[in-house]
């Protein structure tokens, strides 16, 4: 039931979005005295359509359940007769034409923005697009998280699980990010090590891939800075080899800027020489093991984390753009040689690579910060996401937030999509987290499950996507056709109709390529 739910969802927001837009051009196009042709809901071929009397609109119902289109009298610039016309869109003033083109754009932008205020009126959770915004929510309390996996309810393998247990090991093996769980054969028996209450617990059971030992929170990889070396006057303060950085004078450390902040508040102007005024005060250092997995060949063999690398495969690691070239060296009888310096010792390792060619190790960059005589490195930790707080204000702040966010998220968006060009183009790979319309339809059904606010704040992102990758100055997009009637307009210049045709069929051609290739993507994580 839940999927054919998904599925109307899907169709119903996907069709309103485009509507959406598609009345924008319908409606300005109509105030601006163009004769709109048709309406059409759905994508051809056209099964009913109906014309009002009086009316020189055919409104249609078409084959392909997905959205809209508006078709314009005079858009084909090549015909003649519209161009005489007083009533076709080629005939209007520049002005006009580009109030047209824009104004389903100006749709989805009032849409997104209009869901937002409602969803911050009533409580909704926030939007956590980049990882600032994980950082930020964080320290605000709105995303509460605890370190490691924490159990969320017992399963139906009633071992003795309780909620809010927090798994160390099994079988002995240090709990890290749950694989060691997930690898467990069926029918093995366990023993599990586990956090209740401030006690350490053991709980012994039999595994069952058909009734799991429990259900745990969502995972949430946080960065953590490590102290590799500190001068004596920053250990005073904490900062140690070896230890995690914490919260410094009340602020969560997640990388080197937010470091650097602190430590210019701690006022050490007269222990440390200070940089100029352009000066950047990270410096790259080299490459070190920012953990030892468990159970691995490098945990066997003695590697400890913050060990620095020298080399990997005789291939010298001097940064982490040397780490590539190093990993993919000639290997001996399929063990692994990495040099690395502990303290003032330099050892020489020689690792067994695994199934799936690793040796049991995470490597991370070790930045120096030349200025505070300290040098640090980072290291991601899981954390279980407990809970997600709505956030809500008065109609008059949610208005203001609303807008702010649709400025931000709109940037980061057109950001990305440049990006997605970029790397199809160029590595000829959809990035993470681009999604095409089976991608959308997947995460719809997400959002369907956990409730109507959800789907609310997952419609306006989706109203604002759409705006930005229209207004994009590429062919076939209404931000290309707008280009096409300012730049002339501007210069005082026509386009020669075919050629502006040619431009337009070329860019449609191009983007469904790219639609295909990124379907494809979709369909290919689906039932990777």
């Amino acid at each position: 039931m839940i999927w054919l739910l998904s599925i109307l969802a899907f169709v119903v927001i996907f069709s309103a979005l485009i509507l959406i837009h598609e009345f924008g051009h319908f409606y300005v196009a109509r105030r601006c005295g163009i004769k709109v042709e048709e309406f059409g809901l759905g994508m051809p071929p056209r099964l009913w359509g109906w014309r009002p009397k009086k009316s020189e609109t055919l409104y249609s119902f078409n084959a392909i359940p997905f959205g809209g289109f508006v078709r314009l009298y005079g858009e084909d610039v090549t015909d003649k007769k519209a161009v005489q016309s007083k009533r076709s869109f080629v005939s209007k003033k520049p002005w006009q034409k580009l109030l047209v083109v824009t104004a389903g754009v100006l749709m989805n932008f009032l849409l997104a923005w209009l869901l937002l205020v409602l969803g911050f009126t009533i409580g909704m959770q926030p939007l956590l697009v980049t990882p600032d915004d994980v950082y930020s929510a964080i320290d605000a309390g709105v995303v509460k998280v605890a370190p490691g996996i924490v159990v969320k309810t017992p399963g139906e393998n009633d071992a003795g699980f309780e909620a809010g247990d927090l798994l160390l090991a099994v079988n002995g093996k240090k709990i890290i990010w749950g694989d060691e769980v997930a690898n467990l054969a069926d029918g093995e028996k366990v023993t599990f090590l586990l956090e209740r209450r401030g006690s350490l617990v053991e709980v012994v059971g039999v595994n069952d891939l058909q009734k799991p030992f429990f259900a745990s929170y969502d995972l949430l990889p946080l960065p953590q800075l490590v102290v590799k070396d500190a001068p004596s006057v920053l250990q005073v303060k904490g900062l140690r080899p070896g230890e995690v950085i914490g919260p410094i004078e009340g602020k969560r450390i997640y990388n080197t800027a937010a470091l650097e902040e602190v430590l210019v508040s701690m006022q050490l102007q007269e222990t440390f020489s200070q940089p100029e005024a352009n000066d950047d005060l990270a410096g790259m250092a080299g490459v070190v093991v920012s953990m030892v997995l468990p159970g691995g060949t490098a945990e066997t063999a003695g590697l400890l984390a913050g060990d620095e690398i020298v080399s990997i495969n005789g291939v010298e690691v001097r940064d982490i753009k040397a780490l590539s070239q190093a990993l993919t060296a000639e290997i001996l009888e399929g063990k692994a040689v990495y040099k690395v310096r502990r303290g003032q010792s330099e050892i020489e390792y020689y690792l067994q690579k695994d199934a799936e060619g690793t040796v049991g190790v995470m490597l991370a960059e070790l930045v120096r910060l030349e200025n505070y005589g300290l040098s640090v490195y980072a290291r991601s930790v899981p954390h279980s996401i407990l809970a997600i707080e709505d956030v809500n204000y008065p109609l008059g702040q949610a208005m203001l937030e609303a807008f702010k966010e649709i400025g931000r998220l709109s940037v980061l968006t057109a950001h990305a999509f440049v990006d997605v060009f970029r790397s199809i183009f160029t590595r000829l790979s959809v990035p993470e987290g681009v999604a095409g319309p089976v991608g959308i339809a997947q995460m719809t059904f997400v959002f369907v499950q956990e409730g109507v606010m959800s789907l609310i704040r997952f419609t306006a992102l989706l109203s604002m996507s759409l705006a930005i990758i229209n207004i994009l100055p590429f062919p076939g997009l209404d931000g290309g056709r707008f280009f096409l009637i300012l730049i002339p307009a501007l210069l005082g210049k026509k386009i020669n109709p075919r050629w502006e045709a040619m431009v337009h069929v070329f860019g449609f051609l191009l983007l469904m390529l790219l639609l295909l290739f990124v379907t494809f993507n979709d369909l290919a994580r689906l039932f990777g």
